[in-house]
């Protein structure tokens, strides 16, 4: 199953679709022995892939899938990942405040198995959500955070994503030179990588900030390099950008180029977001809404399951040691009114603890009918109050006749009895 998948990863920029059949093969062969993990990294693969390639509602689709069967095994790394690129999804379709509460919780997981390079990638997507909102302050920090752990592990696969941001983020601060500087850093490693889907997307930058600084003959040029990137690497989304931005360049310049492109970029954006497709991710996203919320019920069910079995075992811990203290008093000078009052006590919280414990399984066995529920009680209301009042008068005799007090006075009363018997006439 890895090797399929590394496989998909490696081929997944130059031939997509043999991407798509080396994920498909690992899917199946895992469905087939039953090895789960393996499917959920096959079905997220599925979904990497057919991102890329602007397929959002399937890709959503295959993302959700993975993170249910994730979560299920505790694959707390591979939980990550799918929350990581459910996030992406929701950004790509400008649902950005959506996207972040996916990133952040992914974020959470990869810094608790302290996973730095999927850290280094989530906190990478957080600054570029950021930016998409115009909370450029934000992003810078969250780009710098993962500029400064993949430098630390060397990991140049997605540095040219960082790299690129950055250029963002400085172009939007004014800083030209340096915003071109990292766009430049970003070029080359995408090349080194083969990543030609990342060098659509900076060369599409760099065809941005030739076109605000006038410069139109650059601008087409690398708007022209992400056009031909996009499309070897079948990347709608590059090609919808590259497109788009060259029908601009050449309205009332060259009108057949204008209609050329203008043409292309609506085919590129009608793959993506037709109406069908939104209203499929409307439709999954409303889904997997109401999962969580059934998600997030059922913990706060098993909370208080876990409360109530503690307070119950809480209960049972103290009712022996309340006995253990009730007969260390009555061997006391304690007064015989207290021990009486504190024996009654005892034998109250063995009763309701008793009607406690069990009242669950009488509701489970009743079915929650309050007719059947009522006999069940009374019934044993008609074993436990008669047992409860022979105990009671058992350990009331117990208990006072063995305190101190009592002793002492009836050690006095016998030798009083004894003069009174000898005083009497014969």
């Amino acid at each position: 199953m890895k090797t399929l998948v590394n496989k998909s990863k490696r081929i997944q920029s130059l031939r997509p679709d043999s991407a798509l059949i080396y994920a498909q093969q690992g899917l199946d062969e895992s469905r087939v022995i039953g090895y789960s993990k393996g499917e959920g990294d096959c079905l997220n693969r599925l979904g990497v892939v057919l991102m890329q390639n602007g397929k959002y509602d399937r890709a959503l689709s295959y993302f959700l899938t993975s993170l249910k069967i994730r979560e299920k095994i505790n694959d707390q790394s591979g939980v990550s990942a799918s929350l990581n690129n459910i996030g992406i999804i929701y950004s790509n379709q400008n649902d950005n405040k959506k996207a972040l509460a996916y990133h952040f919780k992914a974020k959470q997981i990869a810094e608790s198995i302290h996973d730095k390079k999927s850290l280094s990638a989530i906190l990478s997507n957080i600054g570029n959500c950021y930016i998409k909102l115009n909370k450029i302050d934000s992003a810078l920090n969250f780009e710098m955070q993962a500029y400064a752990i993949q430098h630390t592990i060397k990991d140049n696969t997605t540095l040219q994503i960082t790299l690129s941001i950055l250029g963002d983020i400085n172009y939007k601060m004014g800083h030209q030179t340096l915003a071109l500087d990292y766009y430049r850093l970003s070029v080359q490693y995408a090349i080194k990588n083969s990543d030609k889907s990342g060098l659509a997307d900076t060369y599409n930058s760099i065809a941005k900030f030739y076109k605000s600084a006038g410069q139109v003959d650059s601008s087409i040029f690398y708007a022209g390099r992400a056009l031909d990137a996009a499309k070897r690497s079948q990347y709608p989304e590059g090609v919808f950008n590259a497109s788009d931005l060259l029908t601009q360049l050449y309205a009332g310049i060259n009108e057949h180029f204008e209609l050329t492109y203008l043409k292309t970029s609506m085919a590129a954006k009608d793959s993506m977001f037709n109406a069908e497709k939104i209203k499929q991710i409307q439709t999954l996203s409303f889904n997997e809404a109401a999962r969580q919320q059934e998600i997030k019920e059922e913990k706060k069910r098993e909370a208080d399951e876990r409360s109530i079995n503690l307070q119950l075992i809480a209960i049972a811990i103290f009712i022996p040691m309340f006995f253990l203290l009730l007969m260390l008093l009555s061997k006391s000078h304690t007064h015989p009114k207290v021990i009486e009052f504190m024996g009654v006590v005892s034998l109250l919280l063995v009763f309701e603890f008793i009607t406690l414990f069990i009242h669950p399984f009488i509701q489970m066995i009743s079915n929650h009918l309050p007719v059947l529920e009522l006999v069940i009680l009374v019934a044993l209301a008609a074993i436990l109050v008669p047992m409860h009042h022979r105990l009671t008068h058992w350990l009331k005799e117990k208990l006072v006749h063995s305190n101190p007090h009592i002793q002492e006075k009836n050690k006095a009363v016998k030798p009083a009895e004894k003069k009174m018997v000898a005083k009497r006439p014969h």
